[in-house]
């Protein structure tokens, strides 16, 4: 489980759980921005060290720092996207929320979802994610969470959310769900 997201809540309403995608969706952005580094780097490096009486070491030194910090940014950028794109679980909703310098926010009330899919394809299995595909009334297609971590038990929690919320409604009086405990293998 992740810290507190940074979502609004409703009066009464309360997160349950909270998911950002498994860290290994860098691992493409991070092979990506070693490549870039390294070609340009490595071209440069093929310029002589002086062309025309002229000595090459600085302007290829500027060179690289200007290529290494470009994709540093860049990296940075991909990696901040990741940080704050979360999917929170509440006793009323789950908000889908994105984005680093401008925010979007999206929510499928509880008594709206249709029918929660978990798939598991192999390479997600094997780094323990999965994707959910979440259909609620009201909207065209299915809300897509991909690379989720624990996907199954997240979607078990979205589906006893929704059970305690229709118990709520129907006045069963029923409790509202305790925030899940630390997985003590998430730290692994």
């Amino acid at each position: 489980m992740m810290a507190a997201p940074m979502i609004p809540l409703l009066a009464g309403e309360s997160v349950i759980a909270s998911e950002r995608q498994h860290p290994a969706v860098l691992v493409p952005t991070a092979v990506g921005a070693a490549a870039a580094v390294a070609a340009p780097i490595i071209l440069i490096h093929l310029v002589p060290d002086r062309l025309l009486g002229h000595p090459t070491g600085g302007p290829k030194l500027i060179a690289d720092l200007v290529i290494a910090a470009a994709v540093a940014a860049w990296f940075l950028g991909r990696a901040l996207g990741w940080r704050y794109r979360t999917c929170t679980l509440t006793t009323h909703r789950i908000v889908m929320a994105s984005g680093v310098l401008s925010r979007v926010t999206q929510s499928i009330a509880l008594d709206r979802v249709q029918d929660v899919v978990v798939r598991r394809p192999l390479g997600a299995r094997l780094i323990g994610s999965g994707t959910l595909e979440i259909s609620s009334a009201g909207r065209d297609g299915v809300e897509v969470l991909s690379v989720i971590p624990h996907a199954e038990r997240f979607s078990a929690e979205v589906l006893q959310a929704i059970e305690d919320h229709r118990r709520r409604g129907a006045g069963a009086g029923a409790a509202v769900p305790a925030a899940r405990p630390a997985d003590p293998a998430a730290g692994l």
